[in-house]
Formats: C-alpha cells, structure tokens, sequence
C-alpha cells in the first residue's frame, strides 16, 4: 500500500511505519513520553533519528479519570509545536477528538487528524474541508469514560471490522482525501478481545484502508505477562512492558498494519526491521 501524507508517499507495501509518540500532555500514563513545548523539537528530532515516519502530537490525555484541559489550553500546547515540526520537515499527525483543536493544528499545517472517537461530525468536517487525512478508531462510549459502557461483543473482530469500513467510506464519501482505520485496542476490551482483534488485523487491512495501530505500553499488555488486569498507568515500569510492545507491534506488523504508534521509536524500529525483510521474501515468493 502507497500512503500519500503531507506531500510524501509513504510506502507500506512491504514496510509498516513507525509514529512517534510526541505528548504535551502533563498526565500521560508514560511520564517518559512527556515534553514540555520548548523541548518539542529536540524530541521529534530524536524519534525521525531513531525511525519515526510520523510524529503525532497530543496535549490530553486518553486514560480514564485524566484531568480534562480547555480547548483553548489544548491548542495553546498543540499548535504552536506542530508549525514549529512542520517547519522542520516533520510529517506531523495531531492526536486529539476536539474539532476545534484539530482546525486549529491543520492550520499550523498538521497532515493528519488522529481522531480516536471515529465519529465526531464536527471533527470529520475539518477533515473535509481543510482535505486532511484523518483516522477514525473504534470505541464504545467517549474517551477518558469507555469504561463506563457494556463491552461484551459477539464478535468483537467483526463488529469493529463493520464500523471501521462503514465509518471510512461515509467520511471518504463527505469528502476527506483519506481516512486510516485503527481497530482501539485496550479500550474497553478485555485480553481476549485483544488477541482477537490482532489476528483479525489480515481481514482489516483487505478493505483497502491504511491500519493505524495504538497497544503501545498498554494494561493488557501487562496481562498478557501475568502481571494481573491493569490499566495503562498502573502497568507502567512492570517488567517486560517494552519486550512485550515491541513483540506486540511486529506481530500487528507481520498481519497487515501498514503504521504502529509507539513510544519506544528506536527499539520497535529495530525490530520492524526484521519483519519489513521477511515480509518482502514472503511477497516475492507468492505465485
């Protein structure tokens, strides 16, 4: 798959893209990944040296029960890095589900709108007309209170399959250039739905859509290492939470996601690496 972002082509035939995690946020459940605005540009430097393609910057954080920040307070954190990214050559996505923040940052000439509520009208209509890309995910309920929601699925991989391709074309239909799928793990799944969603990520990536996925340091992570059910701020600094990112992510990589958000930039990059040349092998051998 060919990836047009900002100008650029990105190629995610064989290779699946690294975004980097760039927060302005102050609570993030990783405190590691959290940059004050004046260092922003030294920390995006950091992560396009260590295999970022895409830098995503963000000023609110998703965890449950993290303190919510004025839309005036989110652009204020936001915009003025990405102007200060893109004048440096970043490809910049801007992580937030505030219409007004996401105007704001494709002004400051933002190339993606990373929309985790997939459904905000307002938001999808900056998307169409500014003709900015935006990826939509899949998620009951509102962020920052998914949990407050029933989460119990027949078929979680086909439901969230059937609302992110349905979700897509109504989007590319109002008149977005282009709208990325991310599947939403850890919101609101339980471990299995996880596992579930990860191997469906084959079937996801046959409708055509680019697959953005986010398990970056998550809590079910944590589970899945027996550190028992964990929220993402609570699995912080367990052991093994960056061996099983990275595993996680070249897995997600190896069955179809063409770009992985990460913190961990350099490590999930050395990974991927191995993946892109086993991948090309596979495609080359195909009949």
């Amino acid at each position: 798959m060919l990836i047009e972002l900002g100008g650029q082509t990105l190629d995610a035939t064989d290779r699946c893209h690294v975004m980097g995690i760039l927060n302005v946020a102050t609570d993030s459940p990783v405190a590691d990944s959290i940059v004050v605005v004046g260092d922003a540009p030294r920390r995006a430097e950091a992560l396009r040296s260590a295999g970022a393609s895409i830098i995503d910057v963000g000023a609110q954080s998703t965890r449950t029960g993290a303190a919510e920040i004025s839309v005036d307070e989110e652009i204020a954190r936001v915009a003025p890095v990405v102007e200060s990214l893109v004048s440096e050559g970043h490809l910049i996505s801007v992580d937030t589900w505030t219409s007004g923040v996401a105007r704001a940052a494709v002004a400051a000439g933002a190339h993606l709108i990373n929309d985790i509520t997939g459904a905000d009208p307002e938001t999808v209509a900056v998307a169409v007309e500014t003709k900015t890309p935006i990826a939509v995910m899949h998620m009951r309920g509102r962020p920052q209170r998914h949990r407050e929601v029933a989460h119990e699925y027949d078929d979680v991989a086909a439901e969230v399959r059937a609302y992110l391709d349905r979700r897509a074309q109504e989007i590319k239909q109002a008149g977005a250039p282009d709208v990325w799928v991310d599947p939403g793990f850890q919101f609101g799944r339980g471990l299995d739905d996880n596992l579930r969603l990860l191997l469906d990520l084959p079937n996801l990536s046959r409708l055509g859509h680019p697959v953005l996925i986010s398990a970056s340091r998550k809590g079910f992570l944590a589970e899945l290492l027996g550190h028992g059910e964990l929220r993402s701020h609570d699995a912080q600094g367990k052991p093994g939470m960056l061996e099983a990112t990275v595993a996680f992510n070249v897995l997600a990589a190896w069955l179809g996601a063409h770009v992985v958000r990460v913190h961990d930039v350099q490590e999930v990059a050395w990974a991927l690496s191995v993946s892109t040349a086993a991948r090309a092998i596979r495609r080359n051998r195909s009949p």
